[in-house]
């Protein structure tokens, strides 16, 4: 609402009138080309898998758990059992209202449109030069191979696909990077858009703390993008209003926490940390990028070669990540040749920011990372490609030389798809085609298929039953490693969840416990009524720990029952009567 009433102020449109809905309703129409129209089908085929439930790994053991609680209880809260606690975390939001709306089915959707969003946002780049010249020619008839292959470099990415249909918010991050960016390249005086740049990226700020470090940035980009249309006092403004807008979860942090910082930032810089206790290195060192100067310098290049390494952890990537040099390197020729062809400002401004936005991809280089600024890096290539086209029809207007211009990049465009020479690129391409190829044909059903595929979904659901026949909703589940996928089901339900490798329940406090005989304090300091574990795990370590574990519980008194799940227990507490779905076990 106060988006809305700033919009009312700033723009003086009323976002809620009829004549502001037919108008952006006009447009949207006329905003239709070819490219858009292809673009926009493919990926209604490859949403197909964002029917399934939600399973998928952090989606439902943080993001969405965080998103329920607070559909849950009508207000944002912080919650020390959940991972951590103080994020900024808009993204979120969008999340908790289709829970309110019941409709959390329906999430996957959310980053799905995003994932849409993003390649129409990266065709928006490089709308036909041709346009302006030939204004008697509706837009939709313009068509170029090159604005349709460069959107799939990036739609069609192993790294892409894999979190398109999932609640992960790596593709919705790339999209609020990527939508200011679009603003500040498009701004004109007969079309500013640095309203709009403003409230994208201040919203931007809020999804993810590391983000804040682009605020600078982003100031950046609002100054080019008004700097020869707006008088000082405007621009100033500007930037304290997207400053402002940025800053609410940070604010939160430093009044409830007295520190906006989260928790893994104050063990790596040692600082001392409000909330976390345990030292959170062992569970974020493997996410860390090694330091030499030589991994650094080719880790595009082993992105592409190895992305299951452990630096990368992905099935694949297309060869658009082999150019992620290119905007440096078109930076430097701007140097050193700019009197043989000087750039435009906003080419150099798109050049600088596809060289920038990878820099925080140097420190922390998983994959899914790469989605941040994948989208900026294929919308640079796309103008690039488009501005070489035109030089060439520009400078030798031959039908020859301007198809033979064509054919080479549209050859370039398509090598630009091709995907990782990893083993694991054709399996993941197999299995995802083959998983939308039956949920078309509807050979899957959606009704069971968190039981088959939800490690503990029965249990949890069984245990739900019986801490409310019982009543102790109040009191807390512990969930051991490998099914911390439960953690949404149980909040969505009520029932809080404990466990995890830092925080206040911390494994580390466990594994002493147990190791010295005595975990008795940590399952009663958390008021533990339950505990669901795996007995089986492939770790050596996992027995040892495991049957001294059970042997304890079994003596604080907790009987153990299963279902009818493989490799699930659940242990109860005295106090609590089992369900009629737990089944016994008397060994």
């Amino acid at each position: 609402m106060c988006e809305g009433a700033l919009f009312l102020w700033l723009k003086g449109e009323n976002w809620l009138s009829y004549s502001f809905w037919k108008k952006i309703l006009r447009c949207f129409i006329g905003a239709w080309t070819v490219p858009a129209l292809f673009i926009y089908l493919l990926l209604l085929i490859l949403g197909v898998p964002a029917v399934l439930p939600l399973t998928f790994s952090d989606s439902v053991s943080y993001h969405l758990a965080y998103a329920v609680d607070w559909a849950n209880a009508g207000r944002i809260y912080v919650d020390p059992f959940l991972r951590f606690p103080y994020y900024a975390n808009n993204f979120l939001l969008f999340y908790s209202a289709l829970f309110v709306l019941k409709l959390g089915s329906y999430c996957h959707f959310l980053n799905w449109l995003c994932g849409l969003l993003t390649c129409l946002g990266v065709l928006a780049f490089f709308t036909p030069i041709e346009n302006q010249f030939r204004g008697g020619i509706p837009t939709w008839k313009l068509f170029r191979a090159p604005q349709f292959l460069i959107p799939l470099s990036v739609a069609l990415s192993p790294v892409f696909l894999r979190y398109l249909n999932v609640a992960f918010i790596d593709i919705p991050i790339g999209l609020f990077l990527l939508i200011p960016i679009l603003c500040a390249y498009r701004s004109s005086p007969s079309q500013p858009f640095e309203r709009e740049l403003v409230v994208t990226a201040a919203f931007c700020g809020g999804m993810k703390l590391t983000l804040i470090g682009h605020l600078p940035f982003f100031v950046g980009s609002l100054l080019f993008a008004t700097a020869r249309r707006l008088h000082r006092r405007q621009m100033a403004i500007l930037c304290l209003l997207l400053v402002g807008l940025s800053l609410p979860w940070y604010l939160r942090n430093l009044f409830e926490a007295h520190d906006p910082t989260p928790p893994v930032f104050n063990f790596l810089f040692k600082h001392p940390d409000p909330i976390f206790k345990d030292d959170p290195f062992p569970y974020t060192a493997d996410t860390l990028t090694e330091r030499k100067p030589s991994q650094l310098l080719l880790l595009p290049f082993r992105f592409f070669t190895f992305p299951q390494s452990n630096n990368f952890r992905e099935w694949g990537v297309t060869a658009l990540v082999l150019l992620s040099y290119a905007p440096i390197l078109f930076l430097l020729s701007q140097v050193f040749w700019r009197e043989r062809w000087r750039a435009p400002p906003r080419l150099i401004y798109l050049s600088l920011a596809a060289a920038y936005l990878p820099l925080p991809w140097l420190f922390s280089s998983l994959g899914r990372y790469a989605l941040h600024w994948y989208p900026v890096l294929a919308a640079w290539v796309g103008v690039m490609v488009s501005d070489i086209c035109a030089r060439t029809k520009a400078i030798w207007s031959s039908r020859l030389v301007t198809s033979i211009t064509k054919t080479f990049a549209a050859v370039f465009c398509i090598a630009l798809i091709i995907p990782s020479p990893a083993r694991s690129s054709m399996p993941f391409y197999r299995d995802y085609y083959g998983l939308t190829c039956s949920l078309l044909r509807f050979d899957i059903p959606l009704k069971d298929y968190l039981k088959k595929d939800l490690s503990g979904y029965s249990a949890s659901q069984a245990v739900v039953a019986t801490l409310v026949s019982n009543q102790k909703t109040n009191t807390r589940v512990l969930l051991l490693p490998g099914i911390a996928g439960l953690t949404f089901y149980l909040r969505k339900a009520n029932i809080i969840s404990v466990g995890d490798y830092t925080g206040p329940a911390g494994y580390m406090e466990l594994w002493t416990g147990v190791q010295e005989g005595n975990c008795l304090p940590y399952l009663t300091r958390l008021d533990i009524s339950v505990v669901i574990v795996q007995p089986h795990h492939e770790e050596a370590w996992w027995p040892r720990f495991y049957d001294p574990f059970r042997s304890q519980l079994k003596e604080y008194g907790f009987s153990e029952y299963r279902t009818g799940e493989r490799n699930i227990a659940v242990f109860l507490r005295s106090d609590v009567r089992p369900g009629r779905k737990l089944i016994p076990v008397n060994r």
